[in-house]
């Protein structure tokens, strides 16, 4: 159960991609979010790896597809992503559980193709991005042994606004997010099970001036300030059986925005009288891992299945973990003569 268990090293890794391609040119481009559903399948969160330093690489690609309201046309996102993080999990032990931070870079580029997403009439638009993608920070995440294989936990995070804002980097987010986490994990009899949950709290956005700048509107740039982007709840699901080595099994994740955003304002709300939706996505998909030792690989994919007032579509993933260091090994950069 050690290898299963140094999955979850990757936990707080995923949470890294929050704002990777998030949801530009979509029904509501103004709904771009600090995180990125789906980017914590396959990692038992509820269990924490042993003590240690870890790191990793997560690699996405997005390939989004929808149909915005009304006239507003319709829209295909590519995106690369990748999320590089730091876990420590000194071996403390608070209110009985195993105590872990973490904090995570992201990065992604995107190439958005859209017909008539803002002008309300006949026409193409295309635009490109190069994002260094709000960081996220995990100051606190508990995880409790239950014994026969089960694992809970739950933490809090938080994304800053601090990452490329421009013309350039239209899709970053310009506000803070607040992130409190739970999960529940089974890691016994080969099998990983966990359902990991999330929800996003918002604050206030400013008038984003890459946003701004895309568009050429002065109009929305002046209804974009103050918007508050509604409340999200993500749940990403793991089902895997271990053979071996090997591991495979079905993924899935959920998104489900909670509250209406407020004012009630954002890009199509400004340029269409229709008024904006509850962002809402359904994707399935398989993993396939592989333990070469000192690293973990996997590899999965989803497709969405079913959205409203959203843009999805099929995804490809993959996750490298492993330890930098901890108190019974020498750090992994180093070798001896």
């Amino acid at each position: 159960m050690t290898r299963l268990r140094n999955l979850a090293l990757g936990g707080l890794t995923a949470l890294a991609i929050g704002g990777v391609a998030s949801t530009a040119f979509a029904v509501e481009p103004v709904d771009f979010q600090n995180r990125l559903n789906g980017a914590t399948v396959g990692l038992p969160l509820g269990a924490a790896p042993p003590p240690g330093l870890y790191t990793g690489l997560e690699t996405a690609y997005l390939g989004w597809d929808g149909q915005a309201y009304g006239n507003q046309g319709a829209a295909h996102i590519n995106a690369i992503a990748q999320a590089v993080p730091l876990l420590w999990v000194p071996g403390w032990n608070f209110l009985g559980g195993s105590y872990s931070a973490a904090a995570v870079l992201a990065f992604y580029e995107a190439q958005a193709l859209g017909n008539n997403i803002y002008n309300g009439g006949p026409g193409a638009s295309a635009a490109g991005f190069y994002v260094f993608a709000n960081p996220t920070f995990t100051p606190i995440d508990l995880s409790w042994n239950l014994g026969n294989g089960w694992f809970v936990s739950a933490g809090f995070s938080f994304m800053a606004p601090i990452g490329s804002m421009g013309a350039r980097s239209a899709t970053n987010p310009d506000y803070w997010t607040f992130e409190p986490d739970w999960a529940i994990s089974y890691l016994a009899n080969n099998w990983v099970l966990s359902a990991n949950f999330f929800y996003d709290f918002n604050t206030a956005s400013g008038a984003n001036m890459g946003l701004c700048a895309l568009t050429g509107k002065p109009g929305i740039c002046a209804a974009q300030n103050g918007f508050v982007n509604g409340d999200e709840f993500y749940v990403d699901l793991t089902a895997l059986y271990k053979v071996g080595k090997w591991e495979f099994g079905p993924v899935a994740y959920l998104e489900d925005q909670t509250t209406t955003d407020s004012p009630g304002g954002g890009i199509t709300c400004v340029a269409s009288p229709i008024p904006c939706g509850m962002w809402r996505n359904f994707a399935v998909g398989g993993l396939v891992g592989y333990d070469f030792g000192p690293v973990d690989l996997q590899v999965w994919v989803t497709d969405s299945i079913w959205h409203q007032d959203a843009i999805d579509g099929f995804d490809v993933w993959t996750r490298l973990g492993f330890r930098l260091w901890g108190p019974s090994a020498p750090p992994a950069l180093v070798t001896k003569d």
